[in-house]
């Protein structure tokens, strides 16, 4: 247990908006009591004993629940127990993923780590972190975030849970399992939110530039309290954004966005996604279809991202559509294969004759394929040389005219051969 507060939790004290997931059932407010039902045998005083950080706060309970005899109390009466005077066990979040510049309390996070009640965790550029909770809920921090864990521990009173998290940058990913007990309570807050679940997948973000809160809730259902007024429902497929004024506006999140191709043999220096939507996206790269390992994010204003030093290898992309409040839509999701097989050429004239050079970059064994066209139309090559494993080759005697010609890499990796050309390009050669 780390009772010291990391600085950047101090901007959370003042909360305005409460979400919470429907259950059917009332929805538990903040720091809501425990209710237990009394069974046969039960006394006040031996409840204190058992399951009370301090006996004597049986008296609290006592008083709150308008019980005359702390020793005789109606089977079957609901008491109502805060959870400050409970004892409970900590519980533990594990890191099952981390890539890049990944802190806990300012020191490296490493894979396998058990983080405590009070830790806090950062991501740097390009580094993401997922955990697992005890009960088997999931959490994925994207780049550029700062979280600390409020509470994590489950309560020795019927073994319920009650996980809380603080979004000072970036944000969280949830994917929550189904909780056994109504007493049970995850939650997820930023600098105007409160996000309370109860088996959903949503997020929770906080834009540290624009000092705007969005939740987007992708399964469950959240209800939403602002300024004191009645909750109103933000089903599956909607989104809240709190704007830095105090504003709220509530909408349909947008449609998974259509991809250009978006499962095309990855073999360029550079992988490259296009979106088939006006406006800004969203993109994700995980090596892993719940993208538990990621290890890649970009936001595109037009839509077309870009990524550099992708090795090779099996992936999975997700793309969401962002609207012009900032709410990030239904995602997609697509697989894709990275082959690098990338080839470039020269050409120059030395002595009397013409020296064509390449380089390839990738991984594998490589042979190369030239080719001399007389006519760049034409699909019938006047010089063609397969099979080739130097990186130039020397024509001579060639007589003046235009030319044009291209260099083919074929990699051989992971059991599959890949071929990369490169652009067709002309000569000419000059008469005497």
């Amino acid at each position: 247990m780390r009772p010291a507060m990391p600085r950047f939790a101090t901007a959370f004290l003042g909360l305005l908006v409460s979400l919470c997931v429907t259950t059917g059932a009332a929805a538990q407010s903040e720091d809501a009591p425990v209710r237990y039902v009394v069974r046969k045998g039960d006394t006040l005083i031996a409840l204190g004993n058992r399951y009370f950080q301090t006996p004597q706060s049986y008296k609290i309970v006592q008083s709150q629940n308008r019980i005359a005899n702390p020793q005789a109390i109606p089977v079957g009466k609901i008491l109502s127990i805060p959870r400050s005077l409970l004892k409970y066990r900590p519980a533990s979040a594990e890191i099952i993923a981390v890539r890049g510049r990944v802190t806990q309390d300012n020191s490296a996070a490493t894979m396998g780590q058990k983080l405590q009640e009070g830790t806090a965790i950062t991501t740097g550029p390009s580094s993401f972190a997922t955990m697992v909770l005890d009960d088997g809920s999931r959490i994925s921090l994207p780049s550029n975030s700062a979280v600390r864990i409020r509470r994590l521990r489950t309560y020795l009173l019927g073994n319920i849970l009650d996980y809380d998290f603080v979004v000072a940058r970036g944000g969280i990913r949830s994917s929550v399992v189904k909780q056994k007990s109504p007493d049970d309570s995850y939650r997820v807050r930023t600098p105007k939110a409160v996000s309370a679940v109860r088996g959903t997948d949503f997020q929770s973000r906080f834009d540290a530039d624009t000092q705007n809160d969005f939740a987007e809730v992708v399964e469950g259902g959240l209800s939403v309290e602002t300024g004191g007024q009645n909750a109103k429902p933000l089903p599956a497929g909607n989104g809240l954004a709190v704007k830095a004024d105090g504003g709220v506006i509530t909408e349909a999140l947008l449609a998974p966005p259509e991809l250009d191709a978006p499962g095309k043999l990855q073999k360029d220096k550079i992988v490259r996604f296009a979106a088939l939507v006006p406006g800004p996206v969203r993109y994700t790269i995980a090596t892993d279809s719940s993208f538990i390992e990621q290890i890649a994010d970009s936001i595109a204003q037009d839509g077309k991202a870009e990524f550099t030093d992708l090795p090779n290898g099996n992936y999975f992309v997700r793309a969401r559509a962002i609207s012009a409040a900032g709410l990030q839509g239904i995602p997609t999701t697509f697989t894709f294969k990275r082959r690098l097989n990338s080839v470039t050429g020269t050409a120059g004239q030395e002595n009397d004759a013409f020296v064509f050079r390449w380089r390839a970059e990738g991984d594998g064994p490589q042979k190369f394929h030239f080719q001399l066209f007389r006519d760049a139309l034409t699909n019938v090559a006047m010089v063609d040389e397969a099979g080739l494993e130097s990186n130039m080759i020397t024509l001579s005697d060639l007589p003046p005219a235009d030319y044009y010609w291209r260099v083919g890499s074929t990699q051989y990796a992971d059991g599959e051969a890949t071929t990369s050309w490169t652009p067709i390009a002309q000569i000419t050669v000059a008469g005497p």
